[in-house]
């Protein structure tokens, strides 16, 4: 690990600007001293402040307290002073003529895929995700600092580097994953439930405060949690977490799936807007998959499950059924 950093280093870190692997230099400088850690809370409560409001500022004290600032040379409080220069850039001047307006950062950094996309994301503490279609991820700008929190809507495939004193949590709107040393699936969309798939270790889950019902839920590998609407946790013990998590490998598997989810998530995969003429259908479980596939052939297939036929323009797709459910049911 480096001794020291150079005011370019520190600003990049702050702004957010930093390559992966020299964020995690100098937030693996910053972790390894308590004092630095407070210091860099100090900072990131004025940096914040700055950019809210027009400040006079004098710059050419700022900048003679940086050319004196020399960072390899510890200070006698064993803060090396490369924070001095920006405690000194950060000292609000009365009389000065000199004003500058910075725009203030944002809190997070977000990650989105878009229907139809996924992307490999390795975070600075070495934690890789795979992001399904249609999802976004965030984490906020001092990830790793305290503590490693993101928040999902979506799906996301997770192999955590596992960390005692800093877990890895997953938020999502019905709940938080918190591992255990673990690689695991997290699926949040927005009208689903939330399920957990866990592949190896463990990880607690629990449900959202505003409708925390039910005491926390440890899962082990080859376990899958659910929470509901309502905050209802359930778990389903000796999973096939192959077939669970099969989109990562570009496939999708469904278990006794409601339509619905199978057309949204089909709709997600292939970036298509799907609907069903007979509105009864859309409740009937379905058991299937589809492999990597074009949308054609994957329509083609479901329609043949259905005893459908498929009319399609552009994104637009309808699904028609060649006899509606009740005569079917009546056969």
């Amino acid at each position: 690990m480096r001794d020291a950093f150079d005011e370019s280093d520190i600003l990049h870190y702050l702004e957010g600007d930093c390559a992966p692997d020299e964020a995690a230099a100098v937030q693996a400088w910053i972790t390894a001293d308590p004092r630095r850690v407070a210091l860099l809370d100090r900072l990131q409560s004025v940096w914040r402040l700055t950019g809210a409001r027009t400040r006079s500022w004098d710059l050419a004290r700022a900048r003679a307290s940086l050319r004196r600032a020399r960072f390899p040379a510890p200070s006698r409080w064993g803060i090396p002073p490369a924070w001095a220069w920006i405690a000194a850039t950060i000292v609000l001047l009365t009389g000065s003529t000199v004003f500058w307006r910075r725009p203030p950062l944002p809190r997070f950094r977000e990650y989105a895929t878009l229907p139809g996309q996924r992307s490999q994301l390795t975070l600075l503490d070495g934690t890789s995700v795979l992001l399904s279609v249609d999802s976004r991820l965030r984490l906020p700008r001092d990830y790793g600092v305290r503590e490693r929190a993101v928040e999902l809507e979506g799906e996301a495939y997770f192999v955590v580097r596992h960390d005692a004193t800093r877990p890895f949590v997953v938020r999502t709107a019905r709940g938080t994953t918190e591992d255990l040393g673990t690689q695991f699936d997290v699926r949040a969309y927005r009208e689903e439930h939330l399920q957990v798939v866990v592949a190896e270790g463990r990880v607690v889950l629990r449900p959202a405060a505003r409708t925390r019902t039910a005491s926390p839920l440890t899962l082990h590998p080859r376990e899958r949690g659910v929470i509901d609407a309502g905050g209802t946790v359930t778990r389903t013990r000796g999973i096939p977490v192959a077939r669970y998590v099969s989109w990562t490998r570009g496939v999708l598997w469904f278990h006794e799936a409601p339509l619905s989810s199978v057309i949204a998530q089909l709709g997600r995969w292939y970036d298509l807007e799907i609907a069903v003429s007979d509105s009864a259908l859309l409740a009937e479980p379905l058991t299937i998959s589809f492999g990597p596939e074009s949308a054609d052939e994957a329509l083609t297939a479901l329609a043949r499950v259905l005893d459908a036929r498929v009319t399609r323009a552009g994104r637009s797709v309808q699904l028609i059924p060649v006899a509606p459910l009740h005569s079917r049911m009546e056969d």
